[in-house]
């Protein structure tokens, strides 16, 4: 091997490291231990996006909630995408209310859209998913941070995780929630799930979850599904559908770790091996007590092999 090469490879492994250092996925400096549900604090989610569509002709509204992947990717649900133009489209990161100061809120214009091409509105199958590339990448804060994505071999038996987004508080009320809420809620078995809902096929490809008085809303779609482990937070969801809302019928979330393949493809084929190194997917276990549980992969972990595996491919590029 060339000098060169051997010197760049060297120095793949150090800037390995510092990457994992400061950009560990899943992590919120400013998140109390919350329990429960209610208003959450500023900061506490610092990965979760307020997607806004409009034009000069429609004042921009919140319309989904989103997830931070890395500094140029966030993650929704397709049937958010309401348009194809890409200039309708507004994301909006470090913010806490719709409606007064966000100081530490940055805004970002889309310049692409990716819907999962197996989607479907009707019969749904569990492909409800978009990847928006951001115009320009973010610089994070402790107030704006990437999300940790669960891989491929993760569980969610017996778990439970946190709903968050700015959906409507009640399906009377007139407008989304002016605040982040969070509410802790239980996953349901597939099967617990179909009895809910005997004309859709729950496939293997969604997650569901939720009790009487918690759940989803209008204004949630796109939101995530997200629990913890460790000091580690991991989205297992992404909000795709449900009954009346906190009915008491558990909701519908596209599983995210069915979609690991797709997301890292998708971004892949858009940014290059860079931007999905700076994706973290690590593991959640079922049974290390859901929002306090323990993890077997750390979503450190995680992003290191991810960072590190792209890093070589790049170094092979280069040599060959």
């Amino acid at each position: 091997m060339a000098s060169w090469a051997l010197g760049l490879l060297l120095l793949a492994f150090a800037w390995n490291g510092q990457e994992i250092q400061a950009q560990d996925c899943g992590m919120a400096p400013l998140n109390p231990r919350v329990v429960g549900g209610g208003a959450s604090s500023q900061g506490s989610w610092p990965w979760l996006a307020s997607l806004h569509i409009g034009n000069a002709s429609i004042p921009r509204f919140h319309t989904c909630g989103g997830t931070l992947l890395n500094q140029q990717w966030v993650l929704t649900a397709a049937h958010c995408i309401q348009s194809t133009t890409v200039g309708d489209y507004t994301v909006f990161l470090g913010r806490q209310t719709q409606q007064g100061s966000n100081p530490n809120e940055i805004q970002r214009s889309v310049i692409k859209i990716i819907i999962h091409p197996g989607y479907n509105v009707s019969p749904v199958n569990g492909s409800d998913l978009a990847l928006l590339r951001l115009a320009s990448a973010v610089q994070y804060s402790d107030y704006i941070r990437p999300v940790c994505l669960a891989d491929s071999a993760s569980t969610f038996n017996d778990t439970f995780c946190y709903l968050t987004g700015w959906g409507k508080p009640t399906q009377n009320a007139n407008t989304v929630s002016n605040v982040i809420r969070h509410a802790l809620i239980p996953v349901v078995s597939r099967a617990q799930c179909q009895r809910h809902y005997p004309s859709v096929n729950i496939t293997a490809a969604m997650l569901c979850a939720g009790e009487p008085g918690k759940g989803i809303c209008q204004g949630d779609s796109g939101s995530p599904l997200i629990c913890q482990q460790n000091s580690a937070w991991i989205q297992a969801g992404v909000v795709s559908f449900g009954d009346i809302c906190a009915k008491g019928i558990p909701d519908v979330y596209t599983r995210v770790s069915a979609h690991q393949t797709w997301i890292r493809e998708q971004v892949a084929a858009s940014g290059g091996p860079a931007e999905v190194a700076q994706i973290g997917f690590s593991t959640f276990v079922s049974g290390g007590g859901g929002a306090t549980g323990s993890s077997s992969s750390s979503a450190t972990a995680g992003l290191r092999h991810v960072t590190l595996s792209s890093l070589l491919l790049l170094l092979m590029a280069l040599l060959g």
